[in-house]
C-alpha cells in the first residue's frame, strides 16, 4: 500500500471523527452529552407515572372482575 494512500485514509478517518463526533459534542448535540436532556427526562418521568397509574387501575379492575380484592389493599377486618 502506498504511503500517500494510507495518509488519505487516515485523513478521512480524522475528518469523519471530527464532523460526526467532536463537533456535535462541542455544540451540545451529541447523544452522550447531558445538556438539554432535563426536559426530556421530566417528560419521560411524567409519562412513566401515567403509565404506572394506568397499569395499577387495570390490575385493580381485573381483580374486581375476578371477585378478588386487589393486591396491596387491606382486606376486611376480622
Amino acid at each position: 500500500m502506498p504511503t500517500w494512500f494510507a495518509a488519505v485514509i487516515a485523513l478521512a478517518a480524522i475528518t469523519a471523527t471530527y464532523l460526526f463526533c467532536v463537533r456535535p459534542m462541542l455544540r451540545g448535540r451529541c447523544a452522550t452529552t447531558i445538556t438539554g436532556t432535563a426536559l426530556d427526562e421530566r417528560e419521560m418521568d411524567r409519562q412513566l407515572g401515567e403509565l404506572r397509574e394506568e397499569v395499577r387501575i387495570l390490575r385493580a379492575q381485573d381483580a374486581l372482575d375476578a371477585g378478588q380484592p386487589p393486591s396491596g389493599t387491606p382486606g376486611p377486618a376480622r
